[in-house]
């Protein structure tokens, strides 16, 4: 089968392992008395990845969360979308949902251990919030009720429109505060966090953040924000709370922006697709480098487009794969990703761009359950 770009993780090694040091060191941080705590606590810590788009900010981060989520991290994102800064509250309330069903789903799994987590998880909330704090929890939080079997009478909408922005506060701090109780770290994942409104970025990285880093279990979490700095201005809510973050005595921050890949890395992503020596690929890396500009996912889709349309092709005579010089010193390439992959896309057949066309109206991410009606 021809080779096809992007499927594995290539460069990066650096950055993979800055990343790693902080959940290394989190983890490495043992459980300190209330006494020692006076005088020796424990930082929140946060990531911030930035990176323009199409730099592997998401790549960087599904790699690391893949390897925590084996080590017993609990891994939970969220992605922000461009045009809908109203939502962000509710994108955010489904980042907190998520980790109820997931509590839900350990519950009733094949998994000991998870089950006793989830059961523990289920008696301290009951234990920390009254009947009236879980109520107005699940207004927010509809599959609370789920994990600590309890049902009360659903709010109208009246008293919906009454709940205040610190109630909202407290009530996911209570809910934070009884997951670090217990022994399973966290990471809780913002992506495209230059989309969200000012009001959303504040109660993340401000209320609820400065609230965690009061506790003594601050080390059992981390944070990890994603945005893309050229999409961010200096009047940009996010920035004055990253001025404010590195500031601060209770939080710690690393800032991890992410340059373009160099001729070197994206050489080795094709000597390795095309199982060939750096050396052989040396010139056409260049290529793929300068009409790409060192955009990692600008260069997988320039060269799984010489791959669709031959350019790069098996030489049964060589034994290996080799490429047409004409036509890649010819191939045109549009100013920017986004135009690069409309492009590719505008090339399917019409039955499947009218599939793209309906699922488009769902969003950015879609349930499994509904397309299989």
């Amino acid at each position: 089968s021809p080779p096809v770009f992007g499927r594995q993780y290539y460069g990066r090694t650096k950055e993979l392992a800055q990343f790693m040091e902080v959940p290394n060191r989190l983890e490495s941080t043992t459980t300190i008395d209330s006494l020692q705590f006076q005088h020796n606590r424990t930082s929140t810590e946060v990531i911030f990845v930035s990176g323009m788009a199409g730099s592997g900010k998401s790549r960087l981060l599904n790699k690391c969360s893949d390897f925590l989520s084996t080590q017993g991290w609990l891994v939970f994102s969220e992605k922000f979308n461009r045009g809908v800064e109203y939502q962000s509250q509710g994108i955010l309330c489904s980042l907190f949902d998520k980790i109820v069903k997931k509590l839900i789903r350990m519950k009733v799994g094949d998994d000991q251990q998870d089950e006793e987590y989830s059961r523990r998880i289920s008696k301290a909330l009951s234990d920390s919030l009254d009947d009236s704090s879980l109520c107005s929890l699940a207004a927010y939080l509809p599959s609370i009720f789920e994990l600590i079997d309890y049902n009360c009478k659903k709010q109208s909408a009246v008293e919906q429109a009454n709940f205040s922005h610190w109630k909202l506060v407290f009530l996911l701090t209570q809910f934070m505060y009884v997951l670090l109780e217990l022994d399973r770290p966290i990471m809780l994942v913002l992506d495209d966090l230059q989309w969200a409104d000012a009001s959303t970025i504040n109660l993340v990285l401000g209320n609820i953040l400065d609230s965690v880093s009061n506790s003594l279990y601050a080390h059992r979490i981390l944070f990890v924000v994603l945005y893309r700095d050229n999409e961010v201005c200096d009047e940009h809510p996010l920035v004055a709370q990253l001025v404010r973050l590195r500031q601060s005595e209770s939080v710690k921050i690393k800032e991890m922006p992410l340059s373009t890949f160099s001729k070197g890395d994206i050489c080795s992503m094709i000597a390795s697709e095309l199982r060939l020596t750096t050396r052989i690929v040396a010139e056409l890396g260049g290529i793929v480098h300068r009409k790409s500009s060192g955009n990692i996912l600008f260069a997988v889709e320039v060269l799984n487009s010489m791959v669709r349309n031959s350019v790069i092709h098996f030489s049964l005579k060589l034994c290996r794969y080799q490429w047409d010089w004409d036509n890649i010193s010819s191939l045109k390439t549009e100013e920017n990703v986004a135009s690069f992959i409309i492009t590719t896309i505008s090339t399917l057949q019409p039955k499947f761009l009218q599939t793209l066309r309906i699922l488009s109206c769902f969003g950015y991410n879609i349930d499994v359950a509904i397309l299989c009606l």
